[in-house]
Formats: structure tokens, C-alpha cells, sequence
């Protein structure tokens, strides 16, 4: 059941949020009774409020049923009809609410004085919520998805995002599969795709492709969102097209996620307490490490033990030391070192809120604390975060204002995950006595074997890599209701965030073996400092005009500041692993000083929303917003940006009235408009220049140039195409919603790195465009369908499928594709009609039978030995064909079931496992442990008709397609079982309400390749528990 309290404060009540409630005005028509001839009627009025806290509703509908005569509650919840002296049906309609049709006798009128209205969980999705304005989705031509805050909960308790990714195609969060599931890890978001290039590497910490937040009304941080406790979310919406995030202008190209959080209820004081407790188990069955006996011999056969210089000597001494390691296999040494860095992580988080108030002032007041453990010891991330929600009304002004306090504490492990795989299982962890060995293995003086580090010498060492923060936001909104239809908003948000970054490697740690004692150990400090304001003044204007014309429109202002200050510098020659102050180092590292840098980004716009809508069938949207911005050009500094929307409501014309109980939606709808892009650093566009203590003379300190600017930068902008349609039908148990869209950003703005005889790394230039075209779908069949008997079965199924290419690029990026060639797996190239998805490999025919080698494919189609990067070609593509989530739900009187199965379909993977794990084994890497296949599918003179290539030291593997496989997946994402006790169970314990869940998430994965996914963090399985009461 959605959570009725928090869904209904924050998207239906105009007192609550920081976005515009269109209002409804007060209607008058002529009296049904002279549609009749009759003249005799009778004025009948009431007041309409919420069911649940007795507050007013604005603009709630009151028909005389079966004509068009009609009034609309006002600000107060007070309505006033004439109707005829004689018995009809009056009935009441409310986005969200529960439709009511109360029968008038003539001796009943006392009973309309007050008509209380309880909420609808599945009209709640109907509600569009902009940030700025809510509007009925019926009534929007924008591409959207809403949903609740218990509705994702139900998904998973990790973090709104996942949930988010689960419910809606167009929203993805890409596979991380270097750091798996470390908690203190930002995911890279993309909702329809990439509309920018990144380079190699973002040299500014931004991801151009990541959407736009919105927190109550004001722009926030993915890492906000990710560190929101999910008890508090009301709803989240997704906007995906231009007529829905235009009103954001050059902010909106990659989309808007827009959340809203719960408001304090009115009614007796409240208290309610969520608790979620959480097993975090790591997936390790991707990896497919050889045993202590395969790697022996994979060893042997690699001529590791054989010495080719032919000296006796140096033999014997080999002979020796490979017996000594089979003598240990023998006696049982097999070390498992994967199960070392691990364990079973117990995370745990907990909320409590108390709340209440009456008509004029309402009040909350919560304390949330969570603590995700991850898989690998020494991983953690803490929040703690308070929060004030005050909202007072008095006559027509409203003053709303949210105050949260929070606090982060984050630890990550000091040696990765990578460093056990690669250790051989022929060693032992630790000596009898239980001590821990520095070196596994640490060759003779004079040889030229390398020596070999135990990853628990490191890892139980005095290291430590942590960051804290601390924090504050206040949001205050100031509403006056100047007329039933019209509505001055403004509001003022202020964020302050301190965050200190501390890293520290043990002067013993087997980096500084080859060091002098003053340059062993290293601490390294970084200070954030960031400040951020914004502000925000609107009209908001609705009326409902001869019963047919339906008008809103939204015009403001908006500005913002957002300032940081970094501090930071790094410490070395350290005594004694416990002495780790930085006033125990000795100096500085070579080459280094203290740094400090500062980062000042502006912004203002104007802006202007109109809506239209004729007789409800009909609809116009469209939107204007002048935006300028500090980090471009002086001549591009504003930008304008558009976007105008068409809707049909198809189920509300003539010839379809007679199907209403069939059709309850069958709309379609278009927009067009350009947003776009300021994920950017905040000086790209100026020369830096930094001071270098070593150019000091008498004239004073130099400088040198530090980041090259652009001063002719342009804006990145997107022109935007939907076409869509929503269809609902047979009682609402079939839904149906299908867009196609096409993107064209024109011109790509791109951070790539330079020559270094430019003396910079990198530099910003627009250069191209990139086209990307796709659709999505998104049914929902509800087989059992009886909400009003508490019991309902959904089957569900979401899709999608995009594919982007590169135009008019010429060789702007050449520096980028010289980089991706000589880069050992870098598959990515920028050319025109080229993806940015595509990988990009020379074509091989296998590996020659005779001789061993691989025989390539060149681009007039001949075979060569040898290879050429100049023949590479497009051999595949990372984007699925097909890629989405099936679903079911069963709910039934208080109990739910749901399971949820994502699928990819059609895509390819360059498979980095038996690229570098297979094959690319030099004669370092032959030291460490490796995927089983690159002994048993190996080329030899008794397996000529192998995969891959002889065993050798000495012998590079190219780029080519032989490492290049469909991949298809279907992956177990959320599994969840919960109860909500029923009023009759739950009364004579003095509680409100009372829930329990079991939510399971990412349980299996069935994949097509083998890859080893995880390097450096693995992947985990979660099963949490949560418990939910209000007193």
C-alpha cells in the first residue's frame, strides 16, 4: 500500500513542496435543470478536505453527474453549486483521490457540508511533479514516470537509484565492473543515453552524460541523492523529453530526476520508526582462477623453470625451487586467497520521525543513521542526518522551510582486491606461528626473478584511506495565494558541505622498498570547502474558462552560485608504521608543494511555461528559458533554449464516449526542443595558470599555464524529439506506454587530452554532433484486478533500444583515437558514423592450426600475419539491442510479492579476461595467478584446433575480434515478500501501523561470457530485512 501520509503531503498539497500546484478555479455553468425547462433549483455547498489529516484539497472537481455543470473547491476547500430541486448524484474528483459520488435527495444537503476524500495508490502515478509545477499527467504532453517512495522501497533499500533503474527502461546505471559493489563508488547514469564525449578520461571530476537532480524544489548532487535515506522520499519523476525538462533549459539535455520528500502531516503528534538490517554476501563466481597444481604446470609450461641461458647452475637452482613448490602442493598447500580481503558485510539503517501540528502550523522533526558494510574488510560507509520540516500557514501566505544536517564518514580498504587474485596458491598466507611474511616469495641476488608481495603484509599495516564530511542544506518557501488561480512563489536554498580526505601508506608498506628512509610512507590531506545558493521567484496562473479552455502558465526567475575550495598537499618520510601525524614526515615528495585551487560556477535564467488544454482533449505545452552561465565563453555566455509539446486525448472525444468503460486512456503526444548541457568544469573556457616556486626571481614568483581555455566555447546543445502515446484500458488492467525519440546534439563540447608539447594535458573544444535515435515500451497487465478487496496480480514487462553515432567529427579527435590505439585495450574511437558504443578491433580468422599464430582480417579483405592497427574496423557494439526489466507483483489484503528479472539481448563485450589473463602474460605477469583457460585452451602441437595462442612470455596479443563475444544476460535484480498488518491486529498494541520486508537483490546472474567482473572490488549479493511501525 502506498504510504497514503507521505504521497498525499508532498504531491498533492500546495502547503508541503517546493513545486507549483496548478490551481483550480472557481467554475460556474448553466443550471442542468434548464436543460430540463425547469427553472427551480437550490444552492448546495460544502467543504472538501483529506481524509487522513483533515487538510483542505484546492480545485477538487464537484459535478452534477451526467451533465457539465460544476464547481471547484477554493483555497479553503469551500465549494458552492446550484442545482435542481430534485434528487441527483453529485460527484467529487481529485488527482490521487478516490472519486466520490454522494446522492442528493432534497433533505440531505447537511450531509455535503463535509465530503472527506481518501487517497488513490494508482491514480498517485497520474501526477506529473516538475520541480517547478505538478500537472496532470492526462493533461501533459511531456514524456514522464512517477513513482513512489514505498514503491521503491519495495525494489531494494540500497538507494532510490537502483530502485529507479529497475522500474523505468529509460533510466541506467552502468556496470561498474572495476569496483563492483564498493559503496563509497558514485555510479555512472545515463537516462536515453549519452548525449556528450568524455575523452579517455574527464580531467574535472564531471560527468557531462549524468542527468539533473532535483531535491524539493533545488538543484542537487548525485552524491545527496545516494546518501538519501529512502524513509523519506514521497515520489520520484523521471523526465525524459524536451516538454517536460525544457523548463530546466541548458541544464536538462540528459534528463531530470526530480524527488520529493515527505512533508509533516497534520493531526496528533507521531512518531514512526523504519529500520532496515541488511547481509551484504560477495559474488565471487565470475572469477576462474587456476588451483596450486594448474598453475604450477602453467608455469612449467611457460618455461618459468627452465633457464635459456644455459647455465647449470642457475637450472639446478630453478629445479630446486619448483620441487620445493610441489613438494607444498603435495602436503596440501591450495590457498584460497579470495575468501582473505572478504566477509559478510551487516549493514544497517534506522530512521525515526516524529510529526504533527494542526491547520496554521505543522511540524517534523527526524534523526536517520545508516551503516552499509561492504564486502571487503575495511570498507564502510556511515551517514548521520537530522532534519526540521516547519510549515505555517496563515490567510493566503505559507511559509514552508526543510532544514537537514548531515554527516558522512567513508572507509575504503587500503590494498584492492586484485592484489589477492594475483596471488599464487602455492604460497601460504601466513607462517605457523600465525605471522605474516612481507614476501611470498623473494628471489636469490643475482637472478632475475621479482619478487612477490603478500597482500596481508600491506593490508595489516597502519594504512587507511578515509573521508569525512559534515554538512548543512535549508530550503525556505514563501507561497501567496493571491487569487483562487493565482500564485506568488519564492524561495532561497542554501547548501554548506566540508569534507576532508585522508590517505595513508605505512612507511614498511613493499612500494617504498627501494626508497631511502626519508621518502618511505606517504600521507596525503584534501579539503573540500563548498558553498551553494539558490534562488528562485514564480506566478503561477490556472483557470478553467467556459468550461472548455483550460489555461496554466508558470514565469520566473532563477539564480545560483556554487563556490569551492580545494586544499590540499602530500607528506613522505615517515620513522615508524604507528607514528602516522603529518608532523611526523620529513618533507615533502619530490617535485611537490601544497596545492589550493578554487572553483566559482553562476548561473541565471529566466523562464516561462504555458499550458493549453481544449474541452480536456486537445493539449499545448510550451516552454521558453534564457540561460546564462560563467563557465563558457564571453561570447556564448546566454543561451536560449525551447521545447512545445501536442496531445490527444482520444478516449474523451464523441465516438468514444460509448467505450469509457473500456477505455480509461488513449492518448498520444509530441515535443520538440533544444535543452542543454552544463556538466562542465567551471573554467574551461578561461586560461589558468598556476605558481611554480622553482621560476622565483626578483621580480617575484612565476607562473606557468595550467589549463588551456577556449574563449569561443559554445554551449552544448540537443535538439530533442518524442513521439509517444499512453493507452490504459479494460478497467485499468492493461497499461501501455511506448516513446520513440531522436536526439541530435549539435555541437559536442568534449574535454580531450593534448600533445605535451603544448604544455597543457588537456583542452575543451566543440567539435561534431552525435545522432541517437531509440524506444521504449513499457506494459503492464493486471490479470486480478479488485483494489477495492485489497487484492491485485501485475505482470509487467519494460524494453528498450538506442543506437548514437558520431557526424561531421573529421579529425577533431584524432589525439583521442591515437590514444585508444596505442592504449593496450582502449576499443573506443571517434570517427563519423561511428558509435560511441562501438568496439573497434582488427578482424581475425582464428589461430593457424600449423603455426600457431593469429591470422588477420585486413580491411580489402586479404589475410596477414602480421598485424595493423590501420585495419581496424567496428567489430561489435556495447549497447544491447534489447535490454529491460520483466516483472510480477501480487498483492493480497496487506501482503505483497514481487520479482523482478533484468535481461540484455544483442549486445557484445571485449573480453578483457582472456585478453590479459589468457593471453598478454608477460614475463612479470607470469608471477601472479591466471584465468584456468590460459592453460587447458592454449595452442600446442597436441591441441592445434585452440582458441587462443600458444603459451609465451615473450609474445604480444593485439586488439583484434577474436576477444570480442555476444553477450547476453538475465540477472536475478530484486526479489521481495512483505506484510502490512491489518488495523484489527495491530489496535491492541497501540500502534498505527505495523510492516515487516524481506528484500532480496542482484541473487543470480546468467551470462554468455566469462568475464572476471569486480577487479578491484567484487560484486555482492544483498538480503535486507526492514521493519516499519508508527506509534
Amino acid at each position: 500500500m502506498i504510504n497514503s501520509i507521505g504521497a498525499k503531503c508532498v504531491i498533492l498539497h500546495i502547503a508541503a513542496v517546493m513545486s507549483a500546484v496548478v490551481l483550480s478555479c472557481f467554475i460556474t455553468a448553466e443550471n442542468a435543470a434548464a436543460q430540463n425547462g425547469t427553472s427551480e433549483t437550490v444552492e448546495l455547498s460544502g467543504n472538501v478536505t483529506d481524509a487522513n489529516d483533515g487538510y483542505p484539497l484546492i480545485g477538487v472537481s464537484v459535478m452534477i453527474e451526467g451533465t457539465k455543470t460544476g464547481a471547484a473547491t477554493d483555497l479553503d476547500g469551500n465549494w458552492t453549486l446550484e442545482i435542481p430541486d430534485s434528487p441527483c448524484n453529485i460527484t467529487f474528483s481529485y488527482v490521487g483521490y478516490e472519486t466520490i459520488v454522494k446522492e442528493y435527495t432534497g433533505s440531505n444537503a447537511s450531509s455535503f457540508s463535509k465530503v472527506r476524500m481518501t487517497t488513490n495508490a494508482m491514480e498517485l502515478n497520474d501526477v506529473v511533479v516538475t520541480g517547478i509545477y505538478e500537472r496532470k499527467k492526462e493533461s501533459f504532453t511531456g514524456s514522464s514516470a512517477t513513482f513512489k517512495g514505498d514503491e521503491l522501497k519495495r525494489i531494494g533499500t540500497q538507494n532510490i537509484l537502483q530502485s529507479l533503474q529497475t522500474l523505468d527502461p529509460s533510466f541506467r546505471i552502468m556496470e561498474n565492473t572495476q569496483f563492483g559493489s564498493n559503496p563509497n563508488t558514485m555510479p555512472d547514469i545515463e537516462i536515453r543515453g549519452k548525449t556528450s564525449v568524455a575523452g579517455l578520461r574527464e580531467e574535472y571530476g564531471t560527468d557531462p552524460n549524468q542527468p539533473l537532480f532535483i531535491l524539493d524544489g533545488f538543484e542537487t548532487t548525485l552524491e545527496t541523492v545516494m546518501n538519501l535515506n529512502m524513509n523519506r522520499v514521497a515520489s520520484v519523476t523521471i523526465l525524459k523529453d524536451a516538454a517536460s525538462t525544457a523548463i530546466y533549459g541548458s541544464k536538462a539535455s540528459n534528463g531530470v530526476v526530480v524527488i520529493e520528500t515527505k512533508a509533516p502531516a497534520r493531526g496528533r503528534l507521531q512518531l514512526s520508526y523504519k529500520g532496515d538490517f541488511g547481509l551484504e554476501i560477495a559474488d565471487l563466481s565470475d572469477y576462474n582462477l587456476m588451483n596450486a597444481s594448474e598453475k604450477l604446470q602453467f608455469e612449467t609450461l611457460a618455461g618459468v623453470y627452465t633457464d635459456t641461458t644455459g647455465d647449470p647452475f642457475n637450472q639446478v637452482r630453478l629445479d630446486n625451487l619448483r620441487n620445493e613448490r610441489l613438494k607444498a602442493i603435495a602436503s596440501g598447500v591450495d590457498t584460497y586467497w579470495l575468501s582473505e580481503p572478504i566477509r559478510t558485510g551487516f549493514t544497517h539503517k534506522h530512521n525515526l520521525y516524529a510529526e504533527g501540528g494542526e491547520d496554521k502550523i505543522r511540524y517534523g522533526i527526524g534523526l536517520s543513521y545508516g551503516n552499509v558494510a561492504g564486502v571487503m574488510k575495511g570498507s564502510d560507509r556511515q551517514t548521520l542526518e537530522g532534519n526540521i520540516d516547519l510549515i505555517y500557514r496563515t490567510g493566503k501566505f505559507q511559509f514552508s522551510n526543510k532544514l537537514t544536517i548531515n554527516w558522512l564518514n567513508t572507509n575504503d580498504p587500503a590494498v584492492s582486491f586484485s592484489e589477492y587474485a594475483y596471488a599464487n596458491p602455492y604460497y601460504k598466507k601466513r607462517n605457523e606461528d600465525g605471522s605474516i611474511d612481507k614476501y611470498l616469495y623473494y628471489p636469490e641476488e643475482g637472478t632475475d626473478d621479482y619478487p612477490v608481495t603478500n597482500p596481508l603484509w600491506n593490508a595489516h599495516l597502519n594504512n587507511y584511506d578515509t573521508s569525512q564530511s559534515f554538512g548543512f542544506t535549508n530550503n525556505f518557501i514563501f507561497e501567496w495565494f493571491i487569487l483562487d488561480c493565482l500564485r506568488f512563489r519564492a524561495k532561497f536554498g542554501i547548501t554548506k558541505n566540508d569534507q576532508d580526505d585522508q590517505t595513508r601508506l605505512s612507511p614498511l608498506h613493499s612500494q617504498f622498498d627501494d626508497m631511502e628512509d626519508t621518502e618511505k610512507g606517504l600521507f596525503t590531506q584534501t579539503m573540500i570547502r563548498q558553498l551553494n545558493y539558490e534562488g528562485d521567484v514564480a506566478i503561477t496562473f490556472g483557470k478553467l474558462i467556459a468550461e472548455k479552455h483550460m489555461v496554466n502558465a508558470v514565469g520566473g526567475f532563477n539564480f545560483s552560485n556554487n563556490k569551492s575550495q580545494n586544499y590540499g598537499y602530500s607528506a613522505n618520510g615517515f620513522t615508524d608504521d604507528q607514528f602516522a601525524a603529518p608532523s611526523f614526515a620529513n618533507n615533502y615528495p619530490e617535485g611537490e608543494s601544497p596545492e589550493y585551487s578554487e572553483s566559482l560556477r553562476r548561473a541565471v535564467s529566466f523562464y516561462i511555461n504555458g499550458g493549453y488544454a481544449y474541452d480536456d482533449r486537445y493539449l499545448v505545452d510550451v516552454n521558453y528559458r534564457l540561460d546564462g552561465a560563467s563557465m563558457f565563453g564571453t561570447g556564448n555566455r546566454f543561451r536560449n533554449t525551447w521545447s512545445a509539446g501536442l496531445g490527444w486525448n482520444i478516449h474523451k472525444e464523441s465516438f468514444l464516449t460509448d467505450r469509457t468503460d473500456f477505455f480509461q486512456m488513449l492518448k498520444i503526444r509530441g515535443s520538440v526542443g533544444n535543452p542543454g548541457n552544463q556538466n562542465f568544469s567551471a573554467y574551461q573556457a578561461f586560461t589558468t595558470y598556476r605558481f611554480n616556486g622553482w621560476m622565483t626571481n626578483i621580480f617575484g614568483t612565476g607562473v606557468i599555464v595550467n589549463d588551456l581555455g577556449n574563449p569561443d566555447l559554445a554551449w552544448q546543445e540537443t535538439i530533442n524529439y518524442d513521439i509517444g502515446t499512453d493507452i490504459t484500458f479494460w478497467g485499468d488492467r492493461v497499461n501501455i506506454t511506448f516513446d520513440y525519440y531522436w536526439k541530435d546534439t549539435d555541437p559536442l563540447l568534449a574535454i580531450i587530452s593534448t600533445r605535451g608539447s603544448m604544455g597543457v594535458t588537456s583542452v575543451a573544444l566543440n567539435a561534431g554532433s552525435q545522432k541517437t535515435h531509440g524506444w521504449e515500451a513499457t506494459l503492464r497487465i493486471s490479470p486480478v484486478y479488485r483494489p477495492h478487496d485489497g487484492i491485485n496480480w501485475n505482470i509487467s514487462i519494460n524494453a528498450t533500444s538506442s543506437k548514437s553515432k558520431y557526424a561531421n567529427i573529421g579529425n577533431s579527435f584524432s589525439r583521442l583515437n591515437e590514444e585508444g590505439q596505442s592504449s593496450l585495450v582502449g576499443t573506443t574511437r571517434y570517427y563519423d558514423g561511428g558509435s560511441p558504443t562501438a568496439i573497434w578491433a582488427v578482424r581475425s580468422a582464428g589461430i593457424d592450426p600449423a603455426t600457431g599464430q593469429e591470422l588477420f582480417i585486413k580491411k580489402d579483405g586479404s589475410y596477414s600475419f602480421t598485424y595493423d592497427v590501420n585495419d581496424e574496423v567496428v567489430v561489435g557494439d556495447t549497447q544491447p539491442k534489447l535490454e529491460g526489466v520483466l516483472g510480477t507483483t501480487l498483492y493480497f489484503k496487506g501482503l505483497y510479492v514481487g520479482c523482478y528479472f533484468r535481461y540484455q539481448l544483442g549486445g557484445q563485450v571485449f573480453n578483457t579476461s582472456l585478453f590479459q589473463k589468457v593471453e598478454n602474460i608477460g614475463t612479470e605477469d607470469v608471477y601472479n595467478n591466471q584465468d584456468k583457460r590460459a592453460l587447458y585452451d592454449r595452442w600446442s602441437l597436441n591441441n592445434r584446433e585452440a582458441y587462443f595462442k600458444g603459451i609465451s612470455l615473450v609474445q604480444t596479443t593485439d586488439k583484434s575480434s577474436r576477444f570480442v563475444m555476444d553477450e547476453n544476460t538475465f540477472t536475478g535484480e530484486s526479489i521481495n515478500i512483505g506484510y502490512e498488518f491489518p488495523d484489527r491486529l495491530i489496535r491492541g498494541l497501540k500502534l498505527s501501523a505495523l510492516s515487516v520486508q524481506m528484500t532480496m537483490n542482484d541473487i543470480f546472474r546468467a551470462s554468455s561470457v566469462r568475464v572476471e567482473r569486480g577487479i578491484d572490488y567484487p560484486f555482492a549479493r544483498s538480503v535486507t530485512f526492514s521493519l516499519g511501525i508508527t506509534f
